[in-house]
């Protein structure tokens, strides 16, 4: 039993100051990191979370009212930084580095399952280094920064322990259950992870105990969303929370056959921007093998159905868009570090060569990132996304200083950090395009947004010309406007936007003609 137990880590009272010295200059780096990009303009994902957790502290109901095609998950942790920091880039910022630094303690705690505080230290080392990439968009807390801290979070625990208690397993239920209120493409990652605890239970557990684990994971999970069902049908809102979050998402996703078949092109497989992560791939794989030739066999398996799943959680939605690839870097980071550590014990080589690999490893990674922290923060935006959030952001600036406090606009478009930088709350909820234009929601949005537009006339009607399609489009919301606002006179004109005010207002000069 000795020999099956030796690669589990040291209780962790037994830490010594060294390791938690680093996990703090390590963390430190993560919080001074993310301050170059404070000021970046955010893209609208993050941007549209952020006014509906705003929005909803304000009293006005999800889904119901603010409408996402989410889970509650995200607006709640907005809402919660929030309350904490103030609406503005203060509770982004809050929620990066906390996000990060839980990543950061679940990868050290994940790692030292194979090498002990030699391989944490050099898994938390690497998640370090690659946890706010550019080119995978992980410098800013996009959805993926929180299912990461859930999942390592979960594989950590999972393993870290020879006999798994039943609150552990709660634990472990109730990570998997808060991430998939984030996306419920965490299924796929923690039902293989069942999978792996079942095939290989820890040393002296039967499969039998490892199956009534499994239960108490899955039961949390259940308990979790039926309580969320109960919570919007008591509120009377079960429909519309049922309605965005899985009719409308089933339109979204389209075919998961497909989905998953246009997962193992190697475009979508591999992309190019997941360079930063090659290191790292290539040090897991080697211990990998090391591990499928001379054990410890277990921890691997479940990290092999870790990466299978994190696969899957990738492909199943069908967009395939850079910030999900996020979800290779605590598994990635895991790896690494249990080679690094599961080489050190090999009598042929000599102590210090691992460490260089891993030092090496380090250095490769740092000469892809370090150039990037002599742009400006506008610039990352930039060569994420284009000139679009740069001229929002602009946009949302001069929307804030031209308009009296107790006057908003409402945006045909997607730009939702028009409404963040501005400070303004959209007068409808509805207030992203492509859910109105079609789909299952496409009807019902429309009527509801014409509803709050009538009852709640904005002072201005911003338009982004992207989403006019050449002029050719008629929709019941550009219907009610038109006849409503003008184009401001003289500087409607912003490129890709156009600025319209309601006719009669303080704004309307052609009142003075």
């Amino acid at each position: 039993m000795a020999a099956h137990a030796s690669f589990y880590p040291r209780r962790r009272d037994d830490m010594p100051r060294r390791v938690i010295l680093t996990l703090v200059a390590l963390a430190a780096l993560i919080v001074v990191a993310r301050l170059h990009t404070y000021d970046e303009p955010l893209e609208r994902d993050i941007t549209g979370a952020a006014v509906i957790g705003h929005e909803l502290l304000a009293g006005r109901p999800l889904y119901t009212d603010m409408w996402d095609h989410k889970p509650p998950a995200l607006h709640i942790t907005h809402a919660a930084a929030i309350l904490l920091a103030g609406y503005g880039p203060g509770a982004i910022y809050v929620l990066n580095v906390v996000a990060a630094i839980t990543s950061l303690l679940g990868v050290y705690a994940g790692a030292t399952v194979v090498g002990g505080r030699v391989a944490g230290l050099w898994g938390a080392a690497f998640w370090t280094f690659v946890s706010g990439d550019l080119w995978l968009q992980a410098n800013q807390p996009n959805t993926e920064v929180f299912i990461n801290a859930c999942v390592v979070w979960a594989f950590a625990l999972l393993l870290r322990t020879n006999r798994p208690s039943l609150l552990r397993m709660v634990v472990v239920g109730a990570f998997f259950a808060w991430g998939s209120l984030y996306k419920p493409v965490i299924v796929a990652p923690a039902a293989l992870l069942a999978g792996a605890h079942l095939a290989a239970p820890p040393w002296g557990h039967t499969r039998r105990r490892a199956l009534g684990d499994v239960g108490v994971i899955a039961a949390v999970g259940a308990a979790v969303w039926l309580g969320t069902f109960a919570y919007f049908a008591g509120a009377g809102r079960f429909a519309d929370f049922y309605g965005a979050v899985f009719v409308y998402n089933r339109f979204y996703s389209g075919s998961v056959l497909n989905n998953l078949r246009a997962g193992l092109v190697p475009q979508t497989l591999a992309p190019a921007i997941l360079a930063i992560a090659i290191p790292l791939a290539v040090l897991t794989l080697a211990g990998g093998v090391r591990g499928a030739i001379a054990g410890p066999r277990r921890p691997w398996l479940h990290l092999l159905a870790l990466v299978v799943g994190t696969e899957l959680a990738i492909a199943l939605p069908g967009q395939f868009y850079p910030h999900y690839y996020q979800l290779w870097l605590p598994p990635l980071a895991i790896g690494a570090g249990w080679a690094i550590g599961s080489f050190a014990g090999v009598r042929p080589i000599p102590a210090w060569t691992p460490h260089a690999v891993g030092a090496a490893a380090v250095l490769i990674l740092l000469s892809q990132q370090l150039p990037l922290y002599q742009v400006e923060a506008e610039t990352w935006a930039r060569l994420k996304y284009g000139e679009l959030f740069v001229s929002e952001d602009g946009l949302g600036r001069e929307l804030g200083a031209l308009l009296t406090p107790g006057e908003t606009f409402y945006e045909w478009g997607a730009e939702t950090g028009l409404y963040f930088v501005s400070r303004r709350s959209p007068p409808s909820g509805a207030f992203y395009v492509f859910p109105l234009l079609n789909g299952p929601a496409a009807y019902p949005l429309a009527a509801r947004a014409v509803a709050d537009l009538e009852r709640r006339p904005p002072a201005m009607f911003v338009v982004n010309k992207g989403v006019m399609f050449g002029g050719k489009i008629r929709h019941p919301v550009l219907d009610w406007a038109a006849p409503r606002y003008v184009a401001l006179a003289g500087t409607g004109d912003r490129g890709t936007f156009v600025l319209f005010v309601r006719r009669g207002s303080r704004l309307d000069v052609t009142l003075a003609k």
